[in-house]
């Protein structure tokens, strides 16, 4: 299973028939709770809602509890003490990832940040 960014799944959405579309769509995929949140905030009319909320079932869904929090809070504190500043939605993706031990797909250098200092954050490599 890989966890799929928002900046993955945004490109998802724009072209079901895509290259990308295609591969995601033969694959077994997670997502997470921000996940969800970030692509639905960008969705352009309540029928995007309800097509992106449908596809939503078709992955699987990495769950987070109230201690996960904690333990974010305290890699922000880490990245934060070796003045590495990124995103708390970020942050609460690789805890994600981390926690059930899966490789993120993402675009976004945040995460290669976040990696430096805890290598045991997979990323997927797209190549």
């Amino acid at each position: 299973m890989i966890l799929v960014d928002s900046n993955i799944l945004i490109d998802y959405y724009r072209d079901r028939n895509s290259e990308l579309a295609k591969k995601i769509d033969s694959m077994q995929i997670g997502i997470c709770g921000v996940v969800k949140s970030e692509v639905l905030h960008g969705a352009k009319s309540y029928d995007e809602v309800d097509n992106i909320l449908a596809s939503f079932n078709t992955f699987d869904l990495l769950h987070t509890d109230e201690y996960d929090f904690e333990g974010v809070g305290l890699i922000l504190k880490t990245l934060r003490e070796h003045g590495v500043t990124v995103p708390l939605t970020d942050v609460m993706i690789a805890f994600c990832a981390m926690k059930y031990d899966v490789p993120v797909w993402t675009q976004d250098g945040h995460f290669r940040l976040i990696q430096g200092l805890y290598p045991e954050l997979a990323l997927y490599n797209n190549a």
